[in-house]
């Protein structure tokens, strides 16, 4: 099931024996486990009927699922990170002894007494092709947690503003998200900051993201990006010298300004063939404001210009990765020859 599926069924009380979470979405996952706990755990003697265990043999896993609930009707078993499970065989149990615990518990899960809630926690993604996973699988209790789309990220932030009793308008929604990141736990901890901003206003504004929200390191290489493109030199060195400050590498801002380019030609590409800005964002994976603020950076261009300033961060990203460039200083030539190329 996916992580919206889960979370209905929590509303509903339909809680199953055994869960596998897994996913690349951690902040969610730990949210549908804390939501679980909720129900499972109940007062007054909850947090003594909750074990948490880090890759168990199976004989302490079934002894462990098989004590009885104290004074309640049931109790919590977290297993965190089982190497039966494990995406890869690095660190993972080998052998005989893996392989008899992985029938073990498998054989196991299926026949789990009702007074035990039990749940498998990975990091990241598990391994699709273990016996324990397609058991697991098998009984419906498989929940993979990925990374929203641009869409559910922004629905989420509503979800998350309500509750503090905030609104928030699509846009702003998504200049929050291009400048905070994607990652739900910034994003959870910078909508804190920008609802205490807004104060006794309904709605959070862009202005308030501006205020308070801590731009990432690809937002402000957009931003450097955009006063290359209008021939700022003075502000988009200032902006070049405040990430070296700030102790970023020039090797991974060279790459990050090179991603840019690139995503400025295809979408000068799209632009004179005719492609809307809504459909731009879909095939760059942009929101769509930014492929309209793209199209405005595309228009001091010519198609030929932008490829030169691609190639040129695509070759000197290849100088200094093969050592025939220092690092030092060939970020600073980029932009000085990025500064140069407009129309």
């Amino acid at each position: 099931m996916k992580a919206d599926e889960f979370f209905h069924s929590m509303k509903t009380g339909n809680i199953l024996s055994c869960y596998l979470f897994e996913g690349e979405e951690e902040y969610l996952k730990e949210s549908a486990l804390q939501q679980l706990r909720q129900k499972v755990l109940l007062p007054p003697f909850g947090d003594m009927n909750e074990t948490v265990l880090n890759d168990p043999d199976a004989e302490t896993l079934i002894t462990v699922s098989e004590t009885l609930p104290m004074m309640a009707d049931k109790r919590l078993v977290v297993i965190r990170d089982s190497s039966l499970l494990s995406a890869s065989r690095e660190g993972a149990k080998t052998g005989k002894k893996k392989d008899t615990d992985g029938d073990s518990v498998s054989a196991y899960i299926a026949k789990l007494p009702p007074t035990t809630c039990l749940v498998f926690f990975t990091r990241g993604k598990a391994n699709g092709v273990r016996k324990l996973y397609k058991e697991i699988n098998k009984l419906g209790g498989l929940v993979s947690f990925e990374q929203l789309s641009n869409d559910g990220l922004v629905k989420w932030i509503a979800r998350e503003l309500k509750a503090q009793g905030k609104q928030i308008a699509q846009h702003t929604a998504e200049q929050l998200i291009f400048t905070a990141g994607r990652d739900l736990g910034t994003l959870k901890n910078e909508l804190g900051k920008a609802a205490a901003h807004a104060g006794e206003r309904d709605v959070v504004e862009r202005e308030d993201i501006a205020a308070v929200v801590t731009p990432t390191v690809e937002y402000k290489v957009f931003d450097l990006a955009d006063n290359v493109a209008e021939g700022n030199a003075p502000k988009a060195i200032s902006l070049m010298n405040n990430l070296i400050r700030e102790g970023e590498q020039r090797f991974m801002l060279l790459a990050l300004l090179q991603r840019q380019y690139r995503q400025l030609l295809f979408a000068s590409i799209l632009t004179h063939k005719g492609v809307q800005s809504a459909a731009i964002a879909q095939q760059l994976s942009i929101p769509p404001f930014v492929a309209k603020k793209m199209q405005g950076m595309t228009k001091r261009f010519s198609i030929k210009q932008l490829k030169d300033c691609y190639d040129y961060c695509v070759d000197m990203e290849f100088l200094v990765k093969s050592g025939q460039m220092a690092e030092e200083g060939a970020l600073e030539q980029v932009v000085y020859y990025l500064l140069k190329q407009r129309k």
